[in-house]
């Protein structure tokens, strides 16, 4: 992690309300947060600052939450990943598993949830 106090966090989701809610959530809990609305645009962040935990939605138009995780792997390979997604079936979910991810959160969540699923995931990586 960058550092222990103020971890760095990328929100991606193509829905601009959920980013917003995210980054004001966050920062409220003392992280260091950004928001991309495109898969693209977190790729393009990604290359130029560290981030300790990406969350993606999983759903977009362009690259999809897997997408972005799967290329940003070579990128960032020390950063954690939660999937967030209205779509949590078994196989979405397997899939993430699968693929790497650290957790999964499912829309819709309470700023609780989405605390609770940042400290849990970044509590791992100390």
């Amino acid at each position: 992690m960058t550092s222990p106090d103020k971890p760095k966090i990328l929100v991606v989701d193509d829905a601009g309300p959920v980013v917003i809610l995210c980054v004001n959530v966050l920062q409220s809990f003392g992280y260091s947060v950004k928001g991309a609305n495109r898969g693209e645009t977190a790729l393009e962040l990604l290359r130029k600052e560290r981030f300790d935990l990406v969350l993606v939605d999983y759903k977009m138009p362009g690259l999809s939450g897997f997408d972005v995780f799967t290329q940003s792997r070579a990128i960032c390979p020390d950063a954690a990943f939660v999937l967030v997604t209205a779509h949590g079936t078994p196989a979405v979910i397997d899939e993430a598993k699968r693929l790497g991810f650290n957790s999964t959160l499912l829309k819709p969540f309470t700023p609780d949830e989405l605390r609770g699923a940042v400290e849990s995931v970044l509590a791992g990586r100390a």
